[in-house]
């Protein structure tokens, strides 16, 4: 709660963020309306993934509000559904800067619609927070207002590919994606380290909105070990099922967009069984910090998706740098203070620091096996140098 000591007042961030007692100035409370933004696919096939992070960051903002009592503006949110397209996308970010509220956006899950609206919030000088897009040209076009909370695709896909050959011991892979700046950006980089390990990579190209891929699948080598599939969750679910189907009785490692419990293993009906995904903690079961968040959120919203608690993390980085900003914060000021974050500490354990390009630091993944009904941590974790 908020305590005044002549001009200065403290507010404790609480047990779901951190558990520190930071010191702001009550002048923030001259700011009439603070608001951040959230970009997600809110509709469509995707709508699993982008509402559990919408959720995740409207959790850590009424949490923020709670904790900060009388005096203090109440700090909104502004939803927005990119609907996974990029046309969509940069019309979502034109809504966004056109608001003069909003201080800053926890946006995309998908590399394709994070590029494009990118460019739109450079314009505008808004800073952008991503947990979800992954392909390396989301920071490496020079855009100074982009800060990603996740390794990049050039570290997971190389991570699934070092995992595949000399966990899995695979030499003859097939890499399936659906052509999109996401998946196609993974698997390419998963078929350079592969082949640079010594394996074959087939590539194979699905179109998104097709259900039926018996015909694709019947033509991949019975001999294959491996399927490496960079495809969302209800796709995989598909060439998993659609797999055996075909005769093709290997297992399959696909990325983190797939760490989605009704899309991926549910869909499947059993057939994603002793599948692996790369993703970017450790059992969030096991991490003491994180045991509030997931109380907090399984009580209100239900199961955890794929990139829930980065966008919880995201959202509260992006608070805290408004509460650093100044007594009256700025799009520039806002900007600036998330550049200057150091050691930001996540509820997994993360330590998210931000390159020149704002990457993180972090290059590791850690290994899941599905067993039943749940993604399984191996207890395996790739750092890829």
């Amino acid at each position: 709660m908020w305590s005044k000591t002549g001009a200065n007042a403290c507010i404790s961030i609480g047990i779901l963020t951190l558990v520190t007692l930071v010191c702001t100035t009550a002048a923030l409370a001259q700011q009439s309306t603070i608001t951040i933004a959230v970009g997600v696919p809110l509709s469509g096939p995707l709508a699993s993934d982008g509402l559990g992070a919408d959720h995740a960051v409207h959790l850590a903002v009424d949490q923020w509000n709670q904790e900060a009592g009388t005096g203090v503006p109440q700090i909104r949110v502004l939803d927005v559904d990119d609907q996974a397209n990029p046309q969509v996308a940069v019309s979502a970010a034109e809504k966004v800067v056109a608001d003069p509220s909003i201080l800053g956006v926890v946006y995309g899950i998908t590399s394709s619609t994070c590029i494009p609206a990118s460019d739109v919030f450079q314009n505008a000088g808004l800073v952008m927070i991503t947990p979800g897009c992954g392909n390396p040209q989301v920071t490496e076009r020079g855009k100074t207002v982009v800060f990603r909370m996740i390794p990049r695709d050039d570290v997971q896909g190389p991570a699934g590919a070092i995992y595949a050959v000399t966990n899995l011991h695979a030499k003859k892979i097939a890499a399936i994606d659906d052509g999109t700046a996401g998946p196609r950006g993974v698997a390419d980089e998963f078929a350079k380290q592969a082949q640079a390990l010594g394996a074959t990579v087939l590539r194979y190209t699905i179109r998104p909105g097709d259900k039926d891929f018996h015909p694709l699948l019947g033509t991949i080598p019975k001999d294959v070990d491996v399927i490496y599939s960079a495809v969302w969750a209800p796709d995989a679910a598909l060439l998993a099922e659609q797999r055996l189907d075909v005769g093709l009785k290997v297992p399959m490692i696909g990325p983190e967009s797939q760490f989605v419990v009704n899309d991926y293993i549910q869909a499947s009906q059993g057939a994603a069984e002793g599948n692996y995904i790369t993703y970017y903690a450790p059992d969030i079961n096991k991490i003491p910090s994180a045991a509030p968040f997931m109380k907090a959120y399984h009580d209100k919203y239900g199961d955890l998706a794929s990139y829930d608690a980065f966008f919880y993390d995201g959202a509260n980085l992006l608070l805290s740098a408004i509460r650093s900003a100044g007594p009256n914060p700025t799009r520039a000021s806002v900007l600036g203070a998330v550049r200057d974050t150091k050691n930001f500490k996540g509820i997994l354990g993360s330590i998210y620091n931000f390159d020149a390009k704002g990457d993180i630091t972090a290059r590791v993944m850690y290994i899941y096996q599905v067993h039943g009904d749940q993604f399984v941590y191996t207890g395996q974790s790739v750092t890829v140098e």
